[in-house]
Order: C-alpha cells, then sequence, then structure tokens
C-alpha cells in the first residue's frame, strides 16, 4: 500500500534520536534518570530529596509539567517556582540551623559555608539532611552543625481530608497578590520620604542664601551652602534612580505574575466559559491588562507614592509663612471638586473610546481570518465601507479623549498658575509686614510648587487611574471563576481492559435561550465495542462526544464511565483517559514529537513510536529526513497531505493510556487511498478500545458494532449500522 505521505520527499533516518535542541532537564525526567537531572546544579539535585520529605514519590505528569522548560541551570528561583506548581508555597527566613524546630522540618537550607542543604527529618538532636554539593544523604548532632544563612520553610496548600479549595474567598485576589510586594512598598516608602526630606531642604539652603548671604553680604558660607547643596542633588538622584528601579521591578513582576497567572486561569476554565466568546474579545480582555503595567512604569506610580508626603510641605509652608499655607489646602480641595464633577463625562468617554477600540480590533482579527471569504463573495467594498465606520467612531471617540484630557491640562496648569499668584501675592504682604523674609517667600514659592506637583499629576492622571481600578475589578472576577482543576477528584480504575460507557436520559443545552443540543438520550457501550454516531447536520453528534470527553456536562441525566458519573471526575483527569480526535484538525508550532506530546508530557519516544503506530503512521514519519523532530507551522495542514495530518492527530490522541477513543468525523478530507488506510485502522481499534465514532461515511458506519441515529437531539434508532446507514440516506437533507 502506497505511503500516506505520498510525494513528501523521503530521507534515512539514521538520526532521529539525535536532538540538539532537545531539553536536557525535561528528557532526563522522562526517561526516569534522576542522576542526570540532580547533576544540572545543587538546587536541581535538592528537588526530589525535597519531595520525598514532603511526602511525593516518584516521577508524574505534574511535576513534568512544572518543571520550568528549556532553563538551563536550575537556580533557587526555578526551584521554589517548581513546588509552588505542586502546592508548597515558601518562606526565607534568617535563622541557625540548630534554631529551627522539628514541626518545621522539611526545609531548604541555604549558607555560605556548606551551600544547599536539604534539612529532611530532625528526631532528638539527630539531623538527617542532604547534602546537594556531595549529592548523598548524612546524618549529623544539630549542635554540631554550627551554620548561619536563609531556611526556607514550607506550607502545603494541598485541601486535606476532602476538603475541597474554595476560589477566591473573602479576599480579593489582586489584593492577595499585592501582598507579596509589601516590602518593596515599604521600601518605596522610606525611598520617598528622605527624597521628599531632601525635597525640603533645598528651599530652606535658598532661604539661607538669600537672608544670610545676600543679605549679610557674606561670601564666605557660599561655598559650604553651595557643597551641601550639591550633595544634596546627588543624593536626590541617586535615590530617585533606584526608586524608578524599584518601580519597574515591581511592574515587570506585576505584569509578569499576572499574564502568567491569568493565562492559566483561562487555560483551566471549563470550555463553556471561552469558547462562545469570540478571539478579538479575548484577546482585548487580557490587553486591557496592560494598563496595570503602564500605570507603574508611568509618572502616576510616582505622585501615588508622592502624595502622603505633600503635608510635610504643607506644614513647612505653614511655618514660613503662617497663614500663606490656607493656598495649597484650598487648592487640594478645588482640585478634588474639579474630578468630581469631571468624572462622570469622562468615565462615559473612557468607555465609549474602549468599545471603538474593542470592535475595530475585533474587524481586523475578522478581515484576516476571514479575507478569503470576502474576497471570493466580492464584499471588499461593503466591508471596506464598514470598517470605515468603525475607525471613524475610534477616530471620534478618541477626539472626545484627548479634548477632555486637554481640558484637564489646561485647566491644572490654571489653577497651578493661581496658586502660585496667591502664594506671592499674600507672601508679598507678609514680608512688606516683617511677617517674613524675602528669602523665606521664595523658599515657600518653591515649597508650594512641591505641593501642586504630586496634585496635578493626579489630577491629570485621573483616566489612567481609572483604567488600572477597572483592570483589577476584571482581573478579580476572572480570578474568582470555577476552574476545573480544583473539581473533586473521583477516581477510575488506573488499568483496565477497557472502559464501558453508559447514558441515561442525557440532555444538554447551550444557553437558556437555544433549543436543547441533546434532549433525553440514552444508550450503552460495552467495553470494546465501536459506536456509530449519525444524523443530519445539528443533530447533536459532535456535542454529544464533548459531553463524553467532559467538555460539558449533562443538565439532565446520567453519563457514566465505568459505572462513575463524568460530573464527580476531575475534567482533566478524564481528558488525560479519553482519546478525543476532533473534527477540525490543529497543529501548533513545534516539531511532531512536542505535538504529539501535549497530550502526555511523559511519554517517552517508544511511546511516541507505539503511538505513531497504533496511528498507522510510524514509518511515514521516520521516513522524514529529520523524523519525529521536523518541525510543523501554521501551513503544515498545506505542505503535508490531508491522511498525514489526521493520522497525526490520532497519534497526538494515542500518546495516554486512553482506552476509549473519541473521533469526529476522521473520515473528513481523505483521500481514497487515505481513507482505506483509516478503515485498517479501525478495525484493530475494535476489541482493544471502547470507540465512539461520529460519521457520515457509510463504509464507517459500517464498521461500527452498533450505531445510535440522532435526530434534533433525540435517539430516532439505536442498533444495527446497517439500518442506520438506510434510515440517514432516507431522511430530507
Amino acid at each position: 500500500m502506497n505511503s500516506i505521505l505520498g510525494t513528501i520527499p523521503q530521507a534515512p533516518s539514521a538520526n532521529r534520536h539525535n536532538k540538539p535542541w532537545e531539553d536536557h532537564n525535561v528528557q532526563a525526567l522522562r526517561e526516569g534518570d534522576r542522576e542526570a537531572f540532580a547533576q544540572v546544579s545543587p538546587f536541581a539535585a535538592c528537588l526530589f530529596p525535597l519531595l520525598e520529605a514532603l511526602g511525593r514519590t516518584g516521577i508524574n505528569r505534574e511535576l513534568l509539567e512544572a518543571v520550568p522548560h528549556f532553563a538551563g541551570k536550575l537556580d533557587l528561583v526555578d526551584l521554589r517556582n517548581i513546588l509552588v506548581n505542586l502546592g508548597y508555597e515558601s518562606d526565607a527566613t534568617e535563622m541557625p540551623l540548630a534554631k529551627i524546630r522539628e514541626e518545621l522540618y522539611p526545609v531548604l537550607y541555604q549558607s555560605r559555608e556548606a551551600g544547599v542543604l536539604v534539612l529532611c527529618d530532625r528526631i532528638g538532636d539527630t539531623v538527617h539532611y542532604y547534602d546537594a554539593q556531595q549529592r548523598r544523604h548524612m546524618s549529623a548532632n544539630v549542635h554540631e552543625i554550627a551554620l548561619k544563612g536563609t531556611a526556607y520553610l514550607f506550607t502545603d496548600q494541598h485541601p486535606t481530608h476532602g476538603v475541597r479549595q474554595q476560589n477566591g474567598g473573602s479576599a480579593e485576589w489582586f489584593s492577595s497578590l499585592a501582598g507579596r510586594f509589601r516590602k518593596v512598598v515599604g521600601h518605596l516608602l522610606l525611598m520617598t520620604f528622605v527624597i521628599n526630606l531632601s525635597a525640603l531642604a533645598i528651599p530652606i539652603f535658598i532661604m539661607v542664601i538669600y537672608d544670610k548671604v545676600i543679605g549679610a553680604k557674606s561670601l564666605e558660607s557660599l561655598p559650604m551652602i553651595l557643597v551641601g547643596v550639591g550633595i544634596l542633588i546627588v543624593a536626590d538622584l541617586l535615590l530617585r534612580f533606584q526608586k524608578a528601579k524599584a518601580l519597574g521591578a515591581v511592574a515587570g513582576r506585576l505584569d509578569y505574575l499576572i499574564g502568567v497567572e491569568t493565562f492559566k486561569q483561562l487555560l483551566f476554565l471549563p470550555p463553556g466559559f471561552t469558547e462562545r466568546s469570540t478571539v478579538s474579545a479575548q484577546l482585548t480582555r487580557l490587553k486591557q491588562f496592560d494598563s496595570l503595567r503602564d500605570f507603574f512604569t508611568g509618572p502616576s506610580a510616582g505622585f501615588v507614592l508622592d502624595m502622603p508626603f505633600i503635608v510635610i510641605f504643607i506644614l513647612a509652608v505653614a511655618v514660613l509663612a503662617g497663614p500663606v499655607a490656607i493656598v495649597p489646602l484650598v487648592m487640594i480641595a478645588v482640585y478634588a471638586l474639579l474630578g468630581l464633577v469631571l468624572r462622570p463625562p469622562l468615565d462615559r468617554k473612557v468607555l465609549r473610546s474602549g468599545k471603538a477600540r474593542t470592535d475595530k480590533q475585533a474587524m481586523l482579527m475578522q478581515t484576516f481570518e476571514g479575507r478569503r471569504e470576502i474576497k471570493a463573495i466580492g464584499g471588499e467594498a461593503v466591508w471596506r465601507e464598514r470598517f470605515r465606520e468603525v475607525s471613524g467612531e475610534a477616530v471620534r471617540s478618541n477626539y472626545d479623549i484627548f479634548v477632555a484630557n486637554a481640558l484637564m491640562t489646561n485647566l491644572s496648569q490654571a489653577l497651578m498658575t493661581i496658586c502660585g499668584i496667591a502664594v506671592l501675592a499674600l507672601g508679598a504682604l507678609q514680608v512688606m509686614s516683617g511677617a517674613m523674609t524675602v528669602g523665606a517667600l521664595i523658599a515657600t514659592m518653591t515649597l508650594a510648587w512641591r505641593v501642586l506637583t504630586p496634585l496635578q499629576g493626579m489630577f491629570l492622571s485621573y483616566s489612567k487611574l481609572q483604567q488600572m481600578l477597572k483592570s483589577i475589578g476584571q482581573i478579580n472576577n476572572l480570578m474568582k471563576l470555577k476552574v476545573e482543576k480544583d473539581e473533586s477528584h473521583a477516581e477510575l480504575h488506573e488499568q483496565p481492559k477497557s472502559r464501558d460507557l453508559m447514558l441515561d436520559r442525557v440532555s444538554f443545552r447551550y444557553d437558556a435561550g437555544s433549543d436543547p443540543a441533546l434532549l433525553g438520550v440514552s444508550f450503552k457501550v460495552e467495553p470494546g465495542e465501536m459506536l456509530a454516531v449519525v444524523g443530519l447536520t445539528g443533530s447533536g453528534k459532535s456535542t454529544l462526544l464533548k459531553l463524553i470527553a467532559g467538555m460539558y456536562k449533562p443538565q439532565a441525566g446520567t453519563l457514566l464511565l465505568d459505572g462513575v458519573d463524568l460530573r464527580q471526575l476531575n475534567a482533566m483527569e478524564l481528558r488525560r483517559s479519553i482519546a478525543y480526535v476532533p473534527q477540525e484538525i490543529r497543529m501548533f508550532h513545534g516539531t511532531i514529537a512536542q505535538n504529539i506530546r501535549l497530550n502526555n508530557c511523559l511519554a517517552s519516544q517508544d511511546k511516541l513510536e507505539e503511538a505513531a503506530a497504533k496511528a498507522g503512521i510510524l514509518n511515514d514519519i521516520l521516513s522524514l529526513p529529520q523524523g519525529f523532530d521536523t518541525k510543523l507551522g501554521d501551513k503544515a495542514i498545506k505542505r503535508f497531505p490531508p491522511g498525514f495530518m489526521r493520522a497525526l492527530s490520532i497519534a497526538r490522541a494515542f500518546s495516554c493510556n486512553a482506552k476509549v477513543v473519541l473521533l469526529d468525523e476522521p473520515g473528513a478530507s481523505l483521500d481514497f487511498a487515505s481513507d482505506l488506510r483509516f478503515m485498517e485502522q479501525l478495525k484493530k481499534l475494535k476489541g482493544e478500545h471502547t470507540v465512539v465514532m461520529v460519521s457520515h461515511r457509510p463504509s464507517h458506519i459500517r464498521l461500527a458494532d452498533k450505531a445510535v441515529l440522532l435526530e434534533q437531539g433525540s435517539v430516532k434508532h439505536l442498533g444495527s449500522p446497517e439500518k442506520a446507514v438506510e434510515l440517514l440516506m432516507s431522511m430530507p437533507s
């Protein structure tokens, strides 16, 4: 029989195991080679002794997914991140080893003298520990180990005794995330306080120069004063530079944590939360989170930090100029009043502008996705006109925002000028009455500007602050949604010969306003049996497969796998025990091996070859110039024959030890030769796997042991495949 690859160039596969780009850390774990993994770094060597002390043994999928890929030599941060992903949070504290209490073990301990140790257990005065440098377990009396260093104490975040973790809780997610930066914020406030103190000293120097140096015509003290001013300016610059670095670090860390955690949340959400939303809408929501990073990297965060310290400058003005301090206090009230008045219309403009940007981005994405269809129907002119209207709305809304911001800028500048004139006028009266000196007046003017600058900045940053608060609210709402990973864990049998499926009056609809996609569906598939699901388009065939795969949950009736209700199973573990081949073939950037391993990251090379053999494409893959290391991309479906891509999708499903196989229109787009090969594979699956196959091809349906015919979501026929084909052919299309 001809190769499924057809005319794709063939080449020997002698170098198929040569993988210069392979992630050696992950490969060592996949092959169970702990020694090779321990040689990566002392921190990598600590991983397994620490996990064993925490009560975890073996190498499983969760561990492999927690290890950072292509990280090179694992460092302390990598090790702590791995443990966090596995459910163990750690806190660092400086303490002598001898003072670590027994109940705090196990502990990761780092000291300058002994390097990295895993303190596994302590019985009395005897400490059992693992030396990461020597890579061996040792014991010693705690009083003989005179070490000082950093102890990393672990907290198990897993639910215990069957208690399920609750999402969210009373505390908002972003608040708990921000709590990690308490120390950094404290340091920033301290730096801001010192910066403001130095800023307070400079007007005092100016006053001294005017009153003592110029007034007394005493130049002897001028050099010393100028040196002091120079030192303060240099110190101020250094502190501001350190403050900027700290703010940048906070912004980068927040951007990373929010990006990673929200992406993880989206991945673990049930498909119903995201499947019916457009890609552009989801991308726009994620992009709105950028306002948090922009807030911290821009001047707005600096103004927020400066706000508590304007009291210092107002008090200084009161000391120097007495009643002149009333002017900046009045300006604070005026700024607050203007903010309250301008807030409602500005909110409406911001909302309108955001919607206009979303609509424009959505239309651009639709254009790129459906450009071929637009040209095929000759709809360029209509589509251009629609885009012109959307773009016009975006321009108008952006113009309104620009005008509003310009108004606020001009108002704030006018208020600053009025305040300066008022301070100067009242100060002049104070000088003429002898209540203050000319130097004090100049210092007061400088201090007044120091009060008004952060006020003006906050006034002009109002829209950014609103966007940031809105983004925080959206993040909190997203993180409150229940994810599949935290569901209950009723377990299936580990190594069954095969599995049985039973549906009892199962009903499902996508939303309250739509007709039922399935209504009262009942049938049973015995272990090792092949069931063909047939029906016209829209009859509920694909929905049925998605219910079995755990993508959705039945809203009525029960769906049992080996006698266990699917709603009691962890959805992610359920899908890993089922080989699901969707109707639409989708391969991702990466090699053939990486695409197959998406279903089972633990799959060894032998497992990959076994899965490819089951799908009937092992020889085809090995005959490629780079074998399993052949790279796929967006145009891989066009570059390879449809039969090969379909078989590759089946091989990906077989990379896990699944005994239930779900096939959604597996014969779609196959040519005659590829279809014959696929039918041979179907025959091999019978008896070995429980197979549920959606198909419209009579040749496929007749291979099944029995067939179920769906009509408008209900079972019209259950039994003979030949009868199902006959009824299907007689149904009006």
